[in-house]
């Protein structure tokens, strides 16, 4: 990239108020578009730059004091902009600029795009819909589209009569323009950002509002899913109550939509007072869903109701910081679902969400949770596990460690100073600052400003421990990373909270070790006591093994932070796999599933990375270790049984079923599958996603069939997805060649990306879907949207079976000549993801299991 370039728009022109009139053809997807903005100039001016992108402008003029100017426009494709000149000068003061302009409905899900979707008699229907973050609203009408230059929005929507329109504000009037169409306008908005607008048209039904105070929220979908509607409007109700109450601030818009689309290339988009959806997180009939698809669904609709104040009320300035928006959000939406269902545990089983943010911080090829974005293309990068986990996780490591009052106090000043404005992420540490006495912005630079995070050591000495920290890194060698330098810091101030004995210690550790008594050699030694820091723990021999004698003393969230640690240092190879297996031993008779998933993905990789020969030995320990707990819990649930048994009971019957290869878990599987296909009974919403896996795993011809009819004619979102993802777990060449042709034509492009990364990181079906990738390339960039290539590209890591490892040489020299379009970050890491899966195979091949 050029850094002498500034992307930067000018700012001796800024705007107050854009009107804009929109009329989508559903025909020839196009759009033609009228617009008035008023404009405040700041110094004498003799043209306008603002942004357009994928536009036709027919017509431009300013107007300033009853005068005038016609424009003439310079379009610059590769910046995006649009020069406007004209005869004269412009003084400071107000103006106005009127501009025509067309554009095209693209397939490519973002910026004015449209979306398709088939009724129940097999006729095909399209929504024209908007996705803008982070700088594609230029595709859409031409615009100052920077975050900071912020505006109020008046909407106007020629729409097909019969059509349902709908924009950020609530619609104010209706006028019928004869020849089928109606003219749509909406209110005002509140001063926002350009990435925040939205308007819909299409053939969408609404549910009747219902009223929060004074804010009618409303679920907006395709004809015929009114029933879906009912559970989303509950959580929706409970987060805007819940956040209104929390920040001490009314709901900043004068409506809530809600809307579900069937071709989203993200899980949802927090346009004010307008937020669109994936259909799959929205719609959703409870009866026939499992508790994690419910659990994602509430919290995504909190994640973007929180936004209304964190990101849209108050904005970053630039996109450097639009982590602060998406990790905020995210803290607040595990407060949210808490709040909501506590007995779901959101802050434990939040920890398998940490858990990713630490397997991509622990890589060289990590970056900051911050760093300076040059060109606005480079914020895509941002949206990634390290700005909403590890965002949300070292927030939450802030608010553990000041306390949640004094947390709350700072976080509701730092909006109050900045409503309807635009703040830095150091106006936000100087407001905790403010509130709690404490030095959080010299603290939080260290996490947020560098990449990675410390593995905290504790040794045992006598009378004392000794406390210290070092980088954490999966490779040691960053050259085998394929980067000349780690991006990992060397050290953090790392609030700690550690628990001796009876005895708790708040401490703040820097580059220094720390020294702390021992009471007694007897002493529990719980070094991430209550399990909110955002880093991992190493404990000497004698330690840890006093941790695993007495396991059930730990919480829930410090046994799934000790699994996670061990089973990190053993894939680092800081750890003999023997010592995990010991942890394994200890847990039996734990019945957390979140504790579980941490050992069942380790017995997957395991059994994905171990010799043919080898495998047997893994699907023994697999089944001593989940046989006991299947045989308690049986396949069906039982009425009063604790909160997270049907997770668990999902994932146990799911690893039987494949990496343990048991013959009866498979049989029973095989028979509830055949009663489905019968509809003699509908399998268990909470098992259902296990039981197609393990069928699959095992299936025929048939079996493919009738899934892939189900797929194709499901009852609910999550029915379709569920059947979708069950399709790449079958085993047979030519099925597998079957789902991998689909995702050129058939699967939506908002899904095939993750069809392809499944099909990736299968053992038999990895270096099928490498060859079609590499086969198909520059047809898959085509179709699917540029934000998803790279994590289509995810699954590569797993390319490191009997099967697949000798294609390394292949991939690494595929990727020098075959660039992504964006995320050049992410399938670095993906790559050293890679290198890591292989210095690991190689270790496990002389380990007798």
């Amino acid at each position: 990239m050029d850094t002498s370039i500034n992307y930067r728009l000018p700012r001796n022109i800024v705007p107050s108020k854009y009107s804009i009139r929109l009329r989508p053809d559903f025909e020839a997807f196009s759009f033609w578009g009228h617009e008035s903005i008023q404009l405040s100039i700041k110094e004498i001016s003799e043209s306008i730059v603002l942004n357009a992108a994928e536009l036709l402008i027919g017509s431009a003029r300013v107007t300033q004091n009853g005068t005038a100017f016609q424009c003439t426009v310079e379009l610059d494709p590769e910046l995006e902009r649009a020069k406007l000149s004209f005869e004269g000068t412009l003084s400071p003061g107000d103006a106005v600029l009127e501009i025509d302009f067309q554009g095209t409905l693209n397939d490519q899900l973002s910026g004015f795009y449209r979306s398709k979707f088939l009724d129940e008699n097999g006729k095909t229907h399209y929504i024209a819909t908007t996705q803008f973050e982070a700088t594609d609203a230029r595709k859409a009408f031409p615009c100052f589209d920077e975050p900071d230059l912020k505006a109020v929005f008046s909407i106007e929507l020629d729409a097909p009569s019969d059509y349902l329109a709908i924009s950020n504000a609530p619609e104010i009037s209706t006028v019928d323009l004869g020849e089928g169409y109606t003219r749509t306008s909406f209110d005002d908005t509140i001063p926002m950002s350009t990435y925040l607008v939205a308007f819909i048209v299409g053939p969408l039904e609404a549910s009747e509002p219902y009223m929060s105070g004074d804010t009618p929220i409303r679920i907006i979908s395709k004809p015929g899913q009114g029933h879906l509607h009912q559970f989303a409007l509950e959580a929706a109700a409970h987060a805007l109550e819940f956040f209104t109450d929390w920040f001490s601030i009314p709901y900043p818009g004068k409506k809530l939509d809600l809307i579900a689309i069937p071709d989203f290339a993200f899980g949802a988009m927090e346009n004010l007072g307008a937020v669109t959806f994936r259909e799959t997180l929205l719609l959703v009939d409870p009866d026939r869903s499992s508790r994690p698809e419910l659990e994602r669904i509430v919290d995504v609709i909190s994640h973007e109701i929180a936004h209304m104040w964190f990101g849209d009320l108050v904005t970053m300035k630039w996109w450097n910081g639009i982590w602060l928006n998406e990790a905020f959000a995210t803290f607040m939406e595990l407060l949210a679902t808490d709040d909501f269902r506590p007995d779901w545990n959101r802050w434990v089983s939040f920890g398998l969400s940490k858990g990713a943010a630490f397997a991509t911080d622990g890589l060289h090829n990590t970056r900051p949770i911050e760093f300076s974005v040059v060109k606005p293309s480079d914020a895509e990068g941002m949206f990634d596990v390290l700005t909403y986990e590890k965002g949300a996780s070292v927030l939450r490591m802030v608010e553990r460690y000041l306390g949640p009052d004094t947390f709350r106090s700072g976080i509701t000043s730092y909006l109050n100073a900045h409503r309807f404005a635009n703040a830095e992420t150091t106006d936000l540490w100087n407001s905790l600052d403010a509130a709690s006495s404490e030095p959080i912005a010299e603290t939080m630079t260290d996490w947020v400003f560098q990449g990675g995070y410390p593995l905290i050591r504790i040794a045992a000495d006598g009378s004392h421990i000794t406390i210290s920290q070092e980088p954490f890194s999966y490779l040691s060698d960053p050259s085998k990373a394929g980067t000349g330098q780690s991006q990992i810091g060397s050290s953090w101030k790392v609030p700690l909270s550690i628990q001796i004995g009876d005895k708790h210690h708040k401490l703040l550790l820097d580059t220094e070790p720390i020294s702390l008594p021992l009471a007694s050699t007897d002493d529990l030694v719980i070094a991430n006591a209550g399990g909110w820091g955002f880093f991992r723990v190493s404990y000497d021999s004698a330690l840890l093994e006093k941790l695993l004698a007495e396991f059930p003393r730990l919480s829930d969230l410090e046994k799934f932070n000790l699994a996670n640690d061990l089973w990190a240092q053993t894939v680092s190879l800081r750890v003999d796999i023997q010592t995990f297996f010991e942890l394994i031993e200890a847990v039996k008779g734990e019945e957390d599933p979140n504790l579980w998933e941490v050992i069942i993905s380790a017995f997957n990789l395991l059994d994905h990375m171990m010799p043919s020969a080898a495998r047997d030995a893994v699907a023994k320990r697999c089944k001593d270790a989940l046989l006991p707990i299947l045989d308690k819990l049986g396949f069906e649930a039982l009425d009063g049984e604790k909160e997270g048994t049907s997770r668990l009971r999902a994932a146990v019957i799911e690893a039987l079923g494949t990496v343990g290869r048991d013959s009866e878990t498979i049989a029973e599987c095989k028979d509830l599958f055949v009663k489905e296909m019968s509809i003699e009974s509908n399998i268990d919403p909470d098992i259902v996603g296990s039981v197609l896996g393990v069928v699959a795993a095992n299936g025929d011809e048939a079996d493919f069939a009738f899934m892939l009819d189900r797929y194709r004619h499901p009852s609910t979102p999550q029915e379709e997805n569920r059947y979708l993802m069950a399709l790449t777990k079958f085993q047979h060449p030519e099925l597998i060649k079957k789902v991998l042709s689909m995702t050129l034509e058939e699967i939506r492009s908002q899904n095939g990306p993750f069809v392809i990364a499944s099909l990736l990181s299968g053992r038999e079906s990895g270096p099928l879907a490498w060859n079609f990738l590499a086969r198909h390339w520059e047809a898959l960039l085509e179709r699917f949207p540029d934000n998803t290539i790279a994590r289509m590209l995810s699954g590569i890591a797993a390319l490191v079976s009997d099967e697949s490892y000798y294609l390394e040489r292949e991939i690494r020299s595929f990727f020098e000549t075959h660039k992504v379009p964006s995320g050049e970050k992410s399938l670095q890491q993906t790559l050293e993801r890679y290198a890591v899966s292989l210095t690991l195979r190689k270790k496990l091949l002389d380990i007798e299991l």
